[in-house]
């Protein structure tokens, strides 16, 4: 070692000792570094835990405290929020679940199943045929390609079966109806000429009274009467009851009936039908109800029975 004043310096390491300590002397002894007793060395290490553990519980954030607008929420507000019912959308919307409630029909399922996205209308952003349900979705095409724009007929989807006599609809009779439609086309009346909602006006599946347009035969006809004998698609095919009354057939053929009263014969007391039987127009021959009365010379000479007779309703004496 050097010694360079009163501040001894190692000259290896060039730390300085002490100031003002005594000089040390030359000695063969090695020197000894001082060593950590035992209890520092505890002290450090439960330190070390401590530190340990604060640093783990320092990584875990605690749960932050319930902000004072949550501990003040009110019973309105308290209940979970559960799917919309029916019932609920009806709460703003009474027209429509009054409709198809009332009206609906095969439609009276829950509303989400149609209306899977709703209250998402915006003026020029969504348009309102986009978010509409589609009838595809769940129904195929049942009328055809030529019927495929379902809402021209069914213009009320929550009333789907409360059709309006228009325009669209007629132009469709055809598509579920062509059994009439080819009776009105081979048996031309009047009624061939106007169109189908000129009698099923107002709505899809209305019939008319024959009355609304036609005078009655007999005072106090009624709708079931009419039908009777005029089948409204093909109205001059006329087919009867057995028991329609003389009454019914006066109407159109007055004075064969008021001949026919006054002949005072056997025929008088008979129904029309019974020469007439079944359609209308049909005559029966003579010979089926009197097979034949006279010897084979007479018939064959008078081989018409009115040639002696007379006409049927007035018999010659």
């Amino acid at each position: 070692m050097e010694y360079w004043g009163t501040v001894t310096y190692r000259k290896k390491d060039k730390i300085p000792s002490k100031p003002n300590t005594p000089l040390l002397q030359h000695s063969t002894t090695p020197t000894r570094e001082p060593s950590l007793s035992s209890s520092m060395i505890w002290t450090w290490l439960v330190l070390g835990i401590i530190g340990l553990g604060l640093t783990f519980i320092g990584c875990v954030a605690p749960a932050p405290p319930k902000p004072a607008a949550e501990k003040d929420i009110p019973a309105l507000y308290a209940a979970e929020v559960q799917p919309l019912k029916p019932e609920e959308c009806g709460q703003c919307h009474p027209h429509f679940y009054d409709l198809i409630k009332t009206k609906g029909g095969k439609h009276r399922i829950d509303c989400k199943q149609c209306h899977v996205r709703f209250h998402i209308y915006r003026p020029g952003r969504v348009k309102y045929e986009e978010i509409l349900p589609k009838c595809e979705a769940c129904h195929e095409p049942v009328h055809g390609a030529d019927l495929a724009q379902c809402s021209a007929c069914h213009t009320e989807v929550h009333a789907p079966l409360s059709i309006p006599a228009e325009r669209a609809l007629e132009r469709g009779c055809y598509m579920c109806h062509p059994e009439l439609d080819k009776e009105m086309k081979t048996y031309v009346t009047q009624h061939t000429e106007l169109y189908c909602s000129a009698c099923h006006h107002t709505r899809h599946r209305y019939v008319p009274e024959c009355l609304e347009c036609h005078q009655p035969h007999t005072k106090g006809m009624t709708q079931a009467e009419c039908l009777a004998c005029h089948p409204p698609h093909k109205a001059l095919q006329v087919v009867y009851p057995k028991d329609v009354p003389q009454e019914t057939c006066a109407v159109c053929h007055r004075n064969v009936c008021e001949v026919l009263k006054r002949s005072g014969t056997k025929h008088s007391a008979l129904s029309c039908t019974k020469c007439h039987p079944e359609k209308h127009r049909a005559i029966m021959r003579c010979r089926e109800c009197h097979g034949e009365p006279h010897p084979a010379a007479i018939l064959q000479k008078f081989r018409v029975c009115g040639q002696c007779h007379g006409i049927a309703h007035s018999l010659a004496q």
